[in-house]
Order: structure tokens, then sequence, then C-alpha cells
């Protein structure tokens, strides 16, 4: 519409002006078209749209795992939570009564049979403390410092069996305390178990640990042991954690330890008040036990 009347108005200016001389037409005009110029409104600039591209981000779930730590309370049925364990009790293990045949689960065939008439896998020795020698179809154990204690060993090593041996003082020459026996399990001069019996009618059992004798079954009596002069046959039975002790056949007492898993087997003499103490041992024999 405001174009139209411009336009108009323009055209009235040109009509009027054809009469006129140049210089006053010009003038007329211009001065007309100022001031229909100057009676407009002051339009504002228009505003033209621009498209503008805009990236819009769109959220996306995302599958996320959370791990949060749940403390569960148990259930009346649910096992009590474990105890710290205590130190480890070094005093001597408890002894039970707990008879039962010392050839249950052993392969009736013998590893070790030794009369010792054609001697296998034994050592000889001969010291200032004692000696170990074989002698008319036995082994002679001399015990001559009270503070050693004598041994030899098969060179075979076994784990769970049965062993016996028959032992004898020759001379009658003991004392109480003096004692003798087997060694089983035997990993080193300083590792090992050792069983025996004493002229007094007593049994014993220890063991040394990195070179330290620790008593598991001090000198304890039984009728099972026969006195002085007279033959009695030695024989330990170790499975596993147990060790169970018998002389003559008879059962004496068991004891759990493991201290020593396998090892060699062999005797021993200790005489404590009886300074050359000699034991004979003969017929040594081992059985392997099945588990």
């Amino acid at each position: 519409m405001k174009k139209t009347l411009l336009l108009a108005a323009l055209a009235g200016l040109l009509v009027a002006a054809c009469g006129a001389s140049p210089v006053d037409t010009q003038a007329t005009v211009a001065a007309q078209v100022a001031a229909t110029v100057a009676a407009q409104p002051t339009q504002p600039p228009q505003q033209v749209p621009v498209e503008v591209p805009v990236t819009v981000q769109v959220p996306v779930e995302v599958p996320v795992t959370v791990i949060v730590p749940v403390t569960v309370a148990p259930t009346e049925t649910s096992a009590a939570p474990a105890a710290t364990a205590a130190p480890a009790d070094t005093s001597a293990p408890a002894v039970t009564n707990n008879p039962q045949d010392p050839m249950a689960g052993a392969n009736p065939t013998p590893i070790i049979a030794e009369d010792f008439v054609l001697p296998d896998f034994w050592y000889e020795f001969d010291s200032s403390s004692g000696s170990g020698a074989f002698v008319d179809g036995a082994y002679t154990l001399v015990s001559i410092d009270p503070e050693n204690v004598e041994w030899t060993f098969n060179g075979r090593k076994t784990a769970n069996i049965y062993l016996t041996a028959k032992t004898v003082v020759p001379d009658t020459k003991c004392k109480a305390g003096d004692h003798w026996g087997v060694i089983f399990r035997y990993r080193d001069n300083a590792n090992f178990y050792m069983f025996g019996v004493s002229c007094d009618g007593k049994y014993r059992l220890a063991k040394r640990v990195d070179g330290v004798f620790e008593v598991m079954v001090d000198l304890t009596d039984s009728n099972a042991i026969l006195k002085l002069g007279q033959n009695n046959t030695v024989g330990v039975r170790a499975v596993g954690d147990q060790i169970s002790m018998y002389a003559n056949d008879q059962y004496l007492a068991t004891v759990n330890d493991g201290s020593f898993a396998e090892g060699l087997v062999g005797m021993y003499v200790w005489s404590r008040l009886t300074p050359g103490l000699t034991v004979v041992f003969d017929d040594v024999t081992v059985y392997l036990i099945n588990q």
C-alpha cells in the first residue's frame, strides 16, 4: 500500500512538471520527492528468516551394570563364620586308646623284610659315641655317649606303613631311662619320629624337629613290654597324621601328628644312663598300607 501511494505521487509530479523548465522541473520534483519520503513512517529493517542447521543431541539410554557390595546376613541354617586360628599348641599331642589291627589295609607282601643274613640298604658306622654293624645275622647298635643317639637307616623312602623290629639287650646291662626302638619318616638327621621301649617295661614316642627333640609320649608303663633280657618286638603304624604304637603285637596307644609325611625307616639306641648300652635288632619288616 505504501509503495502504491509513493508511485502515485511521483506520477503526479511528472505530469505537473511537463510544462516547466528543466531547472524548475528538477527542483520541483526533488522537493516533492523529499516531502513524500519524509511523510512516510520510518520502517524498521525487516528481518529475513535464515535457516541455520542445528545439531540436536538426543539422549540415548545405554545399559549400565553397577556392582554394589552387599552384606547378606546368614540365615539360621548358614554355617557360622570360621574362627581365627589360634597359635599352634606346642604341648604333647593327645593320646587316644583306639585299638585296631596294625595290618588293616596293608599289602601282605612287605617291601622290606630284613633278616640281616644278606643285608640290603643298611648303613654301618663306627665313631667315638657309638657303632653299628652286622654281626651274626643281626644288626648290633652300641651307644657309648649318653648325650648322643645312635641310629642306622634303610635307604628306601616310605610314607604310610606298619614297621616292626625284634630287639634284645643281650648282656642285660641297662638302667631305667635307657631306651631303643625304631625310627620312621626320617627326612634328615634333624627331622624324624622315633618310637621305642625301655628295660624297665615302658614305651616312648618322640620326634626331632629342626634338631630339637620333642617328647610326644613320655616313658609309659605297659604290661605288653617284656623285662630285661627278653625279646621285645616293637611296632608302629603310621598312616597320614595317625601314629599307633605296638609292643609284642599288642596295641599301646595312638597320637595324631602331621610333622612329617614320609621318609626312611631305621633303628636307634639311646643310653641315657648306661654307657656302652648294646641292643641287637633282627627281622625288620615294613608293610605298605593302602589308603
